[in-house]
């Protein structure tokens, strides 16, 4: 696998605390074979540190943004600080997803005969990644559409014939979502009654292939989400949703607006 030695700065990496000092923290870089790295004390949380045990423990796994590195030394130097919380458990997911990924095309290098199970699948990594965004979705397009796809993308075919039965036990269907977040007033006697009217009959529409939710996110914003496997559905029956509802609040004289959309793809372990 052609992996770069060092991390980038400001690159987010997982790592694993190993040690806790009295100046700083030193951990070990998942994704860079174990590489240690250093959490100055300034750099574990914001203010004031009197303990770097209040924030952190031996065997607890982090997210840093790196702020150093020095290759001559083999120096790379860490901040949580420089990571909100949502970034920090993204990056987890997508990292433990990776280590899922890698464990199955393990498991098909081994089957295969492979000499070095770890080294190809690593490899197999790589060779997808340069496809694919993600190369959890090759193996999810594998499915729908076949092995060919990982051999155009450079794979060992005697690992494609393992890891193909692999891919369709293991890689489930993505679930495609949509989160609309309206702004809904309306100032007549029966205002209340009005979006209620409006909410129910959006949250009402039943599908095999979708899951519809309607509700308050504290008035006047509502949301309209909508989720299913099938992302062209969940495009069409969000904006049928969402319309109906602006336009039954219109029509009532109040007042309906889009103030965000949001789109995502989950993945099912």
């Amino acid at each position: 696998m052609r992996k770069r030695r060092f991390p980038r700065r400001n690159e987010l990496v997982v790592a694993t605390v190993k040690e806790i000092e009295e100046h700083g923290v030193i951990v070990s870089l998942e994704e860079y074979g174990g590489m240690d790295a250093y959490i100055p004390r300034s750099h574990v949380a914001s203010g004031r540190i009197k303990d770097i045990r209040d924030y952190v423990r031996e065997g607890q796994r982090v997210v840093g943004r790196v702020i150093r590195v020095n290759r001559a030394k083999g120096h790379v130097d860490l901040s949580l600080r420089y990571v909100s919380r949502e970034a920090a458990s993204k990056k987890l997911e997508e990292w433990k997803e990776k280590v899922r990924i890698l464990a199955i095309m393990r498991v098909a290098a081994s089957r295969a005969g492979l000499p070095d199970p770890q080294a190809a699948a690593e490899e197999a990594w790589y060779r997808l990644s340069r496809e694919y965004e993600d190369p959890g979705e090759a193996l999810e397009d594998a499915v729908r559409r076949g092995p060919e796809v990982l051999l155009e993308a450079g794979l060992d075919p005697r690992l494609v014939e393992e890891l193909m039965p692999l891919a369709r036990e293991h890689m489930k269907p993505p679930t495609y979502v949509k989160q609309v977040t309206l702004k809904l007033v309306c100032v007549r006697p029966d205002g209340v009654e009005v979006l209620r009217e409006a909410l129910m009959a959006a949250a009402g529409v039943s599908s095999k292939k979708a899951s519809v939710r309607v509700y308050s996110a504290g008035a006047p914003r509502y949301v309209v989400r909508v989720s299913s496997e099938d992302p062209t559905l969940v495009r069409r029956l969000s904006s049928r949703l969402v319309n109906q509802i602006l336009s039954a609040v219109r029509k009532a004289g109040g007042v309906a607006e889009v103030l965000e959309e949001a789109e995502s793809r989950r993945r099912s372990s």
